[in-house]
């Protein structure tokens, strides 16, 4: 029956009925409870997980920005690159005009007065025992630019012993050079900069990294538990403005993620991990204020500990120096698998 064709005064009738109204509240009910909504949907997402947490790797260690993440082939080629044979002091020399001429690309370690760099070249060298590069507690104890050659193809090479002098003032192994051959780097440890350090040693740095033809890339150390100082930015600013190649290495990283002898939980470690992803990002951020309006700061920052492994039966790979290693032979052109 169709209520809309009745006349008006039948179709009241009829709806004024209790019984008829009752019906017509239940049709409504059903119809309101019969939508869509009233459906589970299929297509709901399931609960998210949680991300995992992060463990010690080279891409959870560095910040990687511009350059790949080191494979696992790749860190085991710069290990051996530099551990194969000690490596040689070719020349010291306390000014850059002193500095002998050389066909071997090189990479440059300088840093504030003990921020630790002496130890991380003997972590670099794997001499964490017979240490080559002097380790002190006094502030300026590396006072000449020490050339370290590693790699080089020839004789047996000899981690000291300093033969003829070509200079006054220069140091130079005559008979080292004789025997380092072709597919080697250099590896010049620099004086520090900052409290302790006579102003002249960083003159002459500076006339090193900006007229240094040899020099492919500088590896700027700053401590990770007290971070960038006022000198670090003044040194990292002008190596950019000047265009010259470098990479900061944060040291001494075993004082945030270990600082204890006992290892930490996975929870921890993750939680130290993020917070020093965050001091990489601070330090970008500093940088990039420090630039007044240049672009941004992209440059990989690579961390290390030159004291602290995480295998005992390999006592000579510190954490991080590896992909160091690889940087190294990366800015000079050699890594091609060895």
């Amino acid at each position: 029956m169709e209520l809309l064709r009745l006349p008006a005064a039948l179709r009241r009738s009829i709806l004024s009925q209790p019984a008829f109204a009752t019906s017509i509240r239940c049709v409504t009910t059903a119809v309101a409870h019969d939508g869509p909504t009233a459906v589970p949907s299929s297509s709901s997402p399931p609960d998210l997980e949680p991300p995992p947490l992060l463990t010690l790797s080279s891409a959870t260690l560095n910040s990687y920005t511009i350059s790949s993440v080191p494979e696992l082939s790749q860190l085991r080629a710069a290990s051996s690159f530099f551990t194969r044979q000690p490596p040689t002091l070719l020349f010291s020399a306390p000014n850059f005009r002193h500095l002998p001429q050389s066909h071997f690309p090189e990479v440059a370690f300088l840093g504030r007065s003990n921020v630790g760099k002496s130890s991380l070249l003997n972590a670099l060298f794997g001499r964490s025992n017979d240490k080559v590069a002097h380790v002190s507690k006094r502030p300026g104890r590396t006072k000449m630019m020490n050339g370290f050659g590693i790699g080089g193809e020839g004789g047996t090479a000899t981690s000291g012993g300093t033969k003829g002098k070509k200079k006054e003032g220069e140091t130079m192994n005559q008979e080292a050079w004789k025997r380092f051959g072709r597919g080697g780097l250099i590896v010049v440890d620099m004086p520090g900069y900052g409290g302790g350090s006579r102003q002249e040693w960083g003159v002459e740095a500076l006339k090193f990294l900006e007229n240094r033809k040899q020099l492919r890339r500088t590896f700027v150390l700053v401590d990770a538990e007290h971070g960038l100082k006022s000198s670090d930015v003044s040194l990292l600013t002008h190596l950019r403005k000047q265009g010259i190649a470098h990479q900061i290495v944060l040291s001494k990283v075993d004082k945030l993620l270990y600082p204890n002898a006992k290892p930490p939980g996975a929870e921890t470690l993750h939680n130290r991990l993020v917070k020093l992803r965050d001091l990489c990002g601070s330090i970008r951020k500093t940088l990039n204020e420090a630039a007044e309006g240049g672009r941004d700061v992209m440059e990989d920052i690579l961390c290390c500990s030159a004291e602290k492994t995480l295998d005992d039966k390999v006592r000579n790979t510190k954490i991080g120096i590896n992909e160091i290693r690889w940087s190294a032979m990366s800015a000079c052109g050699l890594e091609a698998p060895l």
